[in-house]
C-alpha cells in the first residue's frame, strides 16, 4: 500500500471512531466529569473529619456512631468521617496539625479543648451558627440549650468556641437503700459540713464493714477535689485562684487553706474512707460502691453511667452537692463543666461542620444520649433518673469551671505543682502543714522558671 493510501485509511478510521463515540454518548446521555477531592469524595461534596475522645465499643460512641451514619445518609452533600481516637485524642491532634492532616472537629472536656485549640488560636468562633436555626427547628441553635450552657465556653474575646454535648457537676453519689435503712435522707442542695460529718459517723457506726466514703487514690484529678472544694468553701473562689497565680507562693499561707487541709485529713484519720484507699486503683472503689461495700463517692456526674454495666439490679443512686462550711466565703459555688465540640479554624467547610454539630446536638440525638444515662444541657431532654438532682443543684449554686477554672487557664501549673503536692497529701505521705509549705515553695519555683 502506498503511503498516501495508508494515510487516507488512517484518517477514515479516526473519523469513524469519533463518530461512534459521539453517537454512543448521545444514546446513553451525557457523562459528567468526576474530579475528586483528596479524600476520594466527588468534588462539591464536603468532607468533615471528626476526631473523637471515645474508643470503639463505648456506649456513647455507639450512639454517636449511629447518629453520624444517619446524618451522612440524610445529607448526601456531606460526608462526616470519624476517628475514634480515645482519651488521648488531643495529644494526637498536635502531630496531626504539624503534619497538616485534615481534622475539622474534636471533642473532649471543655478545659482540655480550650487548652488545645482555643487558647492556641486554633478554634473557629461559632456565634454566627448559634444565631441560626437549629437542625429541623424554628428556634435558634443557641436557644435549644439550657440557660447558662455557654457561660463557660467562651474565649477571652467573648465569643463562643465550644459546643456542649453532655454536662456534669461534681457531687456526692450515695446508695439510697443503704442510707434509708439507717434513716438518712441527705438534702440535695443544702448540706452543712457538721451534718455531713455526723452522717458519716452514723454510717460507720450502724453499717459495720461499710466504708462511708470511697476513693481511688491513684487518680490525681479525683484526689484534689477534696482540698480544692474545701479551700473554695472556706477562702472563696477568688482567693483560691489568686493563690495559684501568686508568683511568691505566699498566698497559700492563708489560714483557710491550712484549715481545708486539716478537714480533709480529719476525714481520713476518722477512718471514713475504705481501707488502703491511698493505693486503690481506679475503678476499684467504684466497684465496691455499687456492691454496697462503700456508702458514697464524690465524683463527676458521669459515675452512674460509667458503672451502669456493673451496677446490680435495684441499686438506687442519690446525689447531693458538696457541703457548706459554717462561715465560709465560697459556699455558693458548684463545679459545672461539659464535654464539648470544637471546630478548628483550618476547616474548609465550616458550614457543613456546623450543620453536623447542629444535628448531633439536636433534641433527637440528645434524648438518645440522656436515655443512655448521660445528662445533656438541652431544653426538653429527659434527665437520667440517678441525676435528677443535678439541675436542682445548678439552679441553687453559682457555676464555676473545674478547679475554679485553673485546669483551663494554667493546666501546666496544676500538673506540675498543685496535683503532685495534693497527691502526696491525699495519700497521707505528707501532712497538712507540709502540703501548704510545698505549695508555697513549688509555686514560687514554678513562676520563677522562664516559660
Amino acid at each position: 500500500m502506498s503511503s498516501k493510501k495508508h494515510a487516507r485509511l488512517m484518517l477514515t478510521l479516526a473519523v469513524l471512531t469519533v463518530f461512534t463515540f459521539v453517537a454512543a454518548q448521545c444514546t446513553a446521555g451525557p457523562v459528567p466529569a468526576q474530579p475528586t477531592q483528596a479524600s476520594g469524595q466527588p468534588a462539591g461534596k464536603a468532607t468533615i473529619v471528626y476526631w473523637s475522645m471515645f474508643s470503639e465499643g463505648e456506649p456513647l460512641m455507639k450512639v454517636l456512631d449511629q447518629a453520624t451514619k444517619d446524618f451522612n445518609k440524610d445529607n448526601p452533600d456531606i460526608e462526616v468521617q470519624v476517628k475514634w481516637a480515645g482519651r488521648e485524642v488531643l495529644t494526637q491532634l498536635q502531630s496531626a496539625i504539624a503534619a497538616k492532616t485534615q481534622v475539622d472537629i474534636v471533642d473532649h472536656s471543655d478545659d482540655r479543648v480550650f487548652a488545645a485549640i482555643v487558647k492556641n488560636n486554633l478554634a473557629l468562633p461559632l456565634d454566627k451558627y448559634l444565631a441560626e436555626k437549629a437542625y429541623d427547628s424554628d428556634k435558634s441553635w443557641k436557644d435549644t440549650f439550657l440557660p447558662g450552657a455557654f457561660d463557660q465556653l467562651k474565649g477571652a474575646d467573648g465569643q463562643v468556641y465550644m459546643i456542649p454535648r453532655d454536662d456534669y457537676i461534681s457531687a456526692f453519689f450515695y446508695n439510697v437503700k443503704m442510707l434509708d435503712e439507717i434513716g438518712i435522707k441527705p438534702n440535695a442542695t443544702d448540706m452543712s459540713w457538721t451534718d455531713f460529718v455526723g452522717m458519716l459517723d452514723k454510717i460507720k457506726t450502724e453499717k459495720v464493714g461499710v466504708a462511708p466514703l470511697g476513693a481511688d487514690g491513684n487518680i490525681a484529678f479525683y484526689n484534689n477535689w477534696w482540698f480544692t472544694y474545701l479551700a473554695v468553701r472556706l477562702a472563696g473562689k477568688d482567693a483560691f485562684r489568686n493563690a495559684a497565680y501568686d508568683k511568691t507562693g505566699e498566698s497559700w499561707g492563708q489560714p483557710e487553706f491550712l484549715q481545708a487541709a486539716k478537714m480533709v485529713r480529719e476525714l481520713q484519720d476518722k477512718g471514713f474512707f475504705q481501707k488502703a484507699f491511698e493505693g486503690s486503683v481506679w475503678p476499684a472503689a467504684q466497684v465496691d460502691w455499687v456492691n454496697s461495700k462503700i456508702a458514697m463517692m464524690f465524683m463527676g456526674a458521669w459515675l452512674p453511667k460509667e458503672m451502669s454495666e456493673q451496677t446490680p439490679e435495684g441499686f438506687q443512686i442519690g446525689m447531693f452537692s458538696f457541703p457548706k462550711v459554717d462561715g465560709g466565703k465560697g459556699n455558693d459555688w458548684v463545679e459545672h463543666w461539659a464535654n464539648v465540640y470544637g471546630v478548628l479554624n483550618t476547616c474548609k467547610n465550616p458550614d457543613a461542620a456546623a450543620k453536623y454539630l447542629k444535628y448531633i446536638t439536636s433534641l433527637k440525638i440528645g434524648t438518645q444520649i440522656a436515655e443512655s444515662g448521660t445528662p445533656v444541657p438541652l431544653v426538653g431532654a429527659p434527665v437520667p433518673p440517678a441525676l435528677e438532682n443535678q439541675y436542682a443543684v445548678l439552679k441553687t449554686y453559682q457555676q464555676m469551671p473545674a478547679r475554679a477554672g485553673l485546669n483551663i487557664e494554667i493546666p501546666d501549673y496544676m500538673e506540675k505543682v498543685f496535683n503532685p503536692a495534693d497527691d502526696k497529701f491525699f495519700q497521707k505521705q505528707i501532712g497538712p502543714e507540709e502540703l501548704i509549705n510545698t505549695l508555697k515553695a513549688e509555686s514560687k519555683k514554678y513562676w520563677e522558671t522562664p516559660k
